[in-house]
């Protein structure tokens, strides 16, 4: 089974960097098979949005799209009968020019896509770097069965579950760490690519991943660097200046679970984890045991939690704090504002500082957090 580019957020864009005013784009192709007693359509949508770009029938097994776009961008096209019964998506990269789609009925995602160099190209880093992919999309499809097993399981300590789900991210996180590397390694290749400016911005989905991603960016061609993507990674990279190894972390104050006000600085002359996460994400309930381990070893040499949720439901998020035995302190941020502050994008993220609040450590997840601790006390 073919992993999606968007699953592991593979951003890519055509070699040229100044198709930035809207343009058209032709989409134009065939899906055979389909049985002649439906009627249904084609529809094509923008990845992250709800709303759909245009709808197409088929005509004796084609299909036409003409619009305008900005540029490269990601898109979704799927097939839809009378019924509402919606098929597998095909996750492909739409920018002005003409592109041309062969697929079968029920192979959509297979789709052969002609006519496009950014496809192709996509195409090619996939090929390369299969047996990451392939491993990758095993071990998330046996993730995703796990975290519904643990979430029936009302999230408890005790599930089966969370030791399956354990197991599987030893494994992904090596997968991960894999891929992270061709990603780094293509960038260090093609200084004069646009895809290199859109390998760097799925790196930086990972905050830790700021100090390598400024020094590729430093040595893509001045073009690159200044083009309009170019300056969006530099952005990107300015809104995590104060938030790198050695930064003072950012000063915050939120309710805990009586209501008082903690702010960040009562921790001062302690380690402390700064450690997002919410009661409806299972990685971060999953998690919770790793915090646990390393805050029952280490607090009484000086070493404590700020757990920040990012729960909209307080009775919800009262209920995880209790139910995963997080004796720690825990805050709630229901508007998302620290989250902002601190340019966090998914959960669990978290922020190791030292006494005097500098940051030490990023993202420490598993053992590694354990291991970071150890080596400090």
């Amino acid at each position: 089974m073919r992993v999606t580019l968007l699953a592991f957020a593979f951003f890519y864009s055509i070699c040229f960097v100044k198709a930035q005013e809207k343009a058209t784009y032709h989409l134009q192709g065939t899906l055979a098979g389909v049985p002649k007693n439906q009627q249904g359509k084609l529809f094509l949508q923008r990845f992250g949005s709800d709303l759909l770009l245009d709808s197409a029938r088929l005509e004796q097994g084609h299909f036409r799209f003409t619009g305008t776009s900005e540029g490269p961008e990601i898109a979704n096209l799927f097939y839809m009968d009378a019924a509402g019964e919606r098929s597998e998506t095909l996750d492909f990269y739409l920018h002005p020019g003409k592109i041309t789609i062969r697929a079968r009925f029920g192979q959509l995602n297979q789709a052969e896509i002609a006519g496009s160099a950014l496809n192709t190209e996509a195409r090619s880093f996939d090929k390369a770097n299969e047996i990451i992919l392939d491993s990758i999309n095993t071990l998330m499809a046996a993730y995703f069965e796990a975290e519904n097993a643990f979430s029936q399981d009302s999230f408890r300590m005790d599930s089966p579950a969370r030791t399956t789900i354990n197991a599987i991210d030893v494994s992904l996180n090596k997968w991960s760490a894999a891929l992270q590397t061709a990603q780094i390694n293509y960038v260090q290749q093609h200084s004069d690519r646009v895809l290199s400016l859109f390998k760097l911005q799925a790196l930086l989905k990972d905050s830790s991943n700021q100090k390598i991603v400024s020094e590729l960016f430093n040595k893509l061609t001045p073009s690159l660097q200044e083009s309009p993507l170019g300056q969006e990674v530099k952005n990107q990279l300015a809104n995590l200046q104060n938030l790198k190894i050695d930064d003072i972390a950012p000063e915050f104050s939120l309710a805990d679970t009586t209501g008082q006000q903690v702010k960040l600085t009562d921790f001062r002359g302690k380690y402390v984890l700064v450690d997002f996460w919410a009661s409806w994400c299972v990685p971060c309930r999953v998690e919770n045991e790793h915090v646990q381990k390393a805050y029952n070893a280490f607090k009484a040499k000086g070493f404590e939690v700020l757990g920040v949720s990012t729960d909209f439901a307080l009775n919800n998020w009262k209920k995880a704090v209790s139910d995963d035995g997080m004796t720690w302190t825990n805050v709630v941020d229901p508007e998302g504002q620290v989250s902002l502050q601190y340019h966090i994008k998914s959960i669990p993220s978290n922020y190791l500082l030292d006494p005097t609040g500098k940051i030490i450590g990023i993202n420490l997840r598993g053992d590694a957090l354990y291991e970071t601790l150890k080596n400090i006390f």
